[in-house]
């Protein structure tokens, strides 16, 4: 009541400063000369309203606006109708006593005042007023004017915002629908654009084209404006042809807009060019279709940065799809000096997406360029381009070492870091190979300060640490800042002096490895790094070769996608979006956009794989108005996966409920065998003092077997140095 208070003293304060231009203003619209100029000042006034500007308050002369739409004058009325639009925007309820005039307008003999009644009456948003806009609608989308038909066609879209079950009760849809084999192909635009905006928001199928109704659709494509076009367009996504001839009919009349300056057009027809070269079986035919859409994608390249960004976001759908659409054409992608950051980005991308192993090397001599940009963000993003080329094609690996290895020498900032990690990639696509150049990747210690990077080169020492003379040096030197790493630097150091042990079996290593896990017990909190920590002293402790079975064994090379993949479900969505924001977004509709049920009334509600409620429960509550059964049956049907809590896990399991778990074994570390290993008992000694120092540990890793019931199978030989953890997991298993 406060706010209401103020708002409305602020409001008459306003009035009582702008009362005699009021005064005046009521005035000019009793003066036949001055009544035009008096309406448009008030279109201004009332356009502003709500504004900081300070406008008078027009709505007050809402009565005496009224008497002028008596007059015959044409111009007038349309002065007329503008206040009272421009009106509504700010207060709806005030245009409603001028409800019933609009009403007798739309039976106006003036085509135009008809249009103009018809587009004002329904764009007042009050609810209550629904439905008496149905009648006027309805004759309105029989009038002989195609202006006004056009206009009707709109206003079905606005009523169905304002009340869906209003225009369903009224059979508007139906009506709307037959508009699109209108003689007028600005009405065929229109109904065409008002359905896309229902369908969007109904959930239900508003409508299923049949191939009359689609030739009437491309029939209008060439008499209409470039936007109704790619409304026209968007229609046709609906239409599923019944046979391969009908498909090749719609691909052929759509191809002429593959040359429109509109890139909007050219995607939109891309869109449906690729949607119905899925019902062509002929490979001929579909080759040649593709050809032709190759050089319009080509085109969008030299459009503004901002239509370039969306083109190119939306041609990683296209070639996850199409891989050789555009791969004689890896060139217009090249990055130019001017573009944008974010363009360059994309472009990039696409060129690995287009690389084969004929084009490789020209691609890599592009990228070699782009690695010493003073854009330090767009320089990493072509090392990782180039690690991407190494993986995939392997008549390359050299020509990418060399770009490397130039890149370490020139010790160029930021993409040394990534320089390192594309080392390590290699490294594990082609093991032991390339290893010449182990050296001067360490000659770049100095300059390695991101955790990526560092953890990328100590495995690198890791893993070559018995052909690395001054390995231990090297990972001394991670060892004294050890504390004050990530995680990921920690884990990757505890595993590389693993290895170093395994490999060297020196005292120092030894002595190294021994403090370092110590240090992890005493200073990291990091419950990663100490089980892992805790896993190498227990595997260590035991037989050797056994460990080195497990720490040294050889790993499956990696592989790497051009392009980040988009789940093939989420494709065809995307794939039917080009090229609205989901698709740039890579995203469902649903994910960013909050799709309310509009029906207040049960309504069968059917999610046509774009649209879903805001919320699961939303979701829930909309199907279940006519499908609870079939949901009810259809998530009973669906198998479910066990809840798994690790953590839950490791702090309170109970793994006598499950079975009678096996006595832990003693705390004293046993003695390693001398036949395994050529150590005496005073190297090895070192990790039997240690055992009291973790013995406190050693109780929740034992029972963290039951987490990982699988370790048994990846580890067989592991059990005879953990009996107790393999029998706890494997009553764990069974009991699950």
């Amino acid at each position: 009541r406060e706010r209401e208070r103020e708002r409305s003293m602020s409001s008459s304060s306003v009035d009582r400063e702008h009362k005699g231009e009021l005064q005046d203003l009521k005035n000019d619209l009793y003066d036949p000369k001055k009544t035009k100029k008096a309406l448009k000042k008030m279109v201004a006034h009332a356009a502003m309203l709500g504004t900081p500007t300070g406008a008078p308050n027009v709505s007050v002369l809402l009565p005496d606006v009224m008497h002028c739409l008596e007059s015959a004058d044409v111009e007038q009325k349309k002065a007329v109708y503008m206040f009272l639009s421009a009106l509504s925007s700010s207060n709806a309820d005030a245009t409603t006593i001028a409800f019933n005039r609009m009403v007798r307008d739309v039976s106006s003999p003036n085509p135009l005042v008809r249009a103009i009644a018809l587009r004002t009456l329904t764009g007042i948003n009050v609810e209550s007023m629904a439905e008496g806009m149905v009648e006027p609608i309805k004759t309105a989308l029989h009038d002989n004017d195609p202006f006004v038909r056009k206009t009707a066609a709109i206003s079905v879209a606005k009523v169905f915002g304002l009340s869906p079950e209003t225009v369903e009760s009224g059979n508007l849809i139906s009506k709307l629908v037959e508009l699109l084999e209108d003689s007028n192909p600005h009405v065929v635009a229109n109904a065409a654009t008002a359905l896309n905006e229902i369908r969007q928001r109904a959930p239900f199928s508003v409508l299923e084209l049949k191939m009359t109704t689609a030739t009437k659709i491309l029939a209008a494509l060439n008499e209409c404006t470039q936007w109704n076009q790619v409304a026209l367009l968007d229609t046709l996504i609906l239409f599923s042809p019944s046979s391969e001839r009908e498909a090749v009919t719609i691909l052929e009349r759509v191809v002429p807009r593959l040359n429109h300056s509109n890139a909007s057009v050219v995607m939109s027809a891309i869109k449906v060019m690729l949607y119905h070269l899925s019902f062509i079986r002929s490979e001929e035919t579909s080759k040649n279709f593709m050809l032709k859409m190759s050089q319009p994608l080509c085109t969008l390249m030299s459009l503004p940065p901002d239509i370039q960004y969306t083109c190119l976001r939306n041609l990683k759908i296209i070639i996850q799809k199409y891989p050789d659409l555009l791969s004689a054409n890896v060139k217009t992608f090249y990055c130019k000096y001017n573009d944008p950051s974010f363009v360059k980005a994309e472009k990039v991308d696409i060129m690995i997406a287009l690389t084969t192993s004929v084009n490789v090397h020209e691609v890599l001599s592009e990228l070699k360029e782009y690695c010493h940009d003073v854009d330090g963000d767009f320089a990493r993003k072509a090392m990782q381009a180039v690690g991407k080329c190494a993986i995939g094609f392997e008549v390359s690996v050299e020509f990418c070492i060399k770009i490397v290895l130039e890149v370490i020498e020139n010790k160029v900032p930021f993409v040394i870091q990534e320089a390192v990690v594309v080392v390590q990639t290699i490294f594990r696509r082609y093991p032991n190979k390339y290893e010449s150049i182990i050296s001067q990747v360490c000659s770049s210690l100095d300059e390695v300060d991101e955790p990526g990077a560092k953890a990328a080169l100590i495995w690198i020492i890791g893993e070559y640490s018995d052909r690395i003379e001054a390995a231990e040096e090297i990972l001394e030197i991670f060892f004294e800042t050890y504390t004050e790493e990530e995680s990921q630097v920690q884990l990757a150091l505890l595993t590389a002096l693993s290895k170093l042990y395994l490999n060297v079996e020196s005292d120092r290593s030894v002595d190294m490895l021994q403090e370092l896990l110590g240090k992890t017990n005493d200073t990291v909190n990091d419950p990663d790094v100490r089980e892992r920590a805790l896993f190498y002293w227990r595997l260590l402790a035991g037989d050797l070769e056994l460990a080195r079975k497990v720490v040294l064994a050889t790993k499956p090379a990696i592989e790497s996608k051009p392009i980040e993949d988009v789940d093939e479900r989420l494709q065809n969505i995307l794939s039917k979006r080009i090229p609205f924001v989901s698709s740039v977004l890579f995203k469902r509709p649903s994910d960013f956009v909050s799709y309310k049920n509009l029906y207040a009334c049960p309504k069968e509600f059917k999610d046509t794989g774009e649209l879903k409620d805001s919320t699961p429960q939303e979701t829930k509550e909309a199907y279940q108005n006519g499908h609870s059964e079939e949901m009810d049956t259809l998530e009973d049907a669906k198998p479910k996966k066990p809840h798994t809590d690790l953590l839950g896990d490791l702090l309170s399991l109970d793994v006598s409920a499950a079975a009678p778990a096996a006595p832990l074994p003693p705390t004293t570390v046993p003695q390693p065998q001398q036949a395994q290993t050529s150590f005496t008992p005073q190297v090895v000694d070192p990790f039997s003092q240690m055992s009291d120092a973790f013995s406190s540990q050693t109780q929740p890793f034992h029972q963290a077997g039951q987490a990982f019931p699988q370790a048994a199978q990846v580890f067989p030989e592991a059990a005879q140095v953990f009996p107790a953890t393999v029998q706890a997991s494997q009553a764990s298993k069974q009991s699950n």
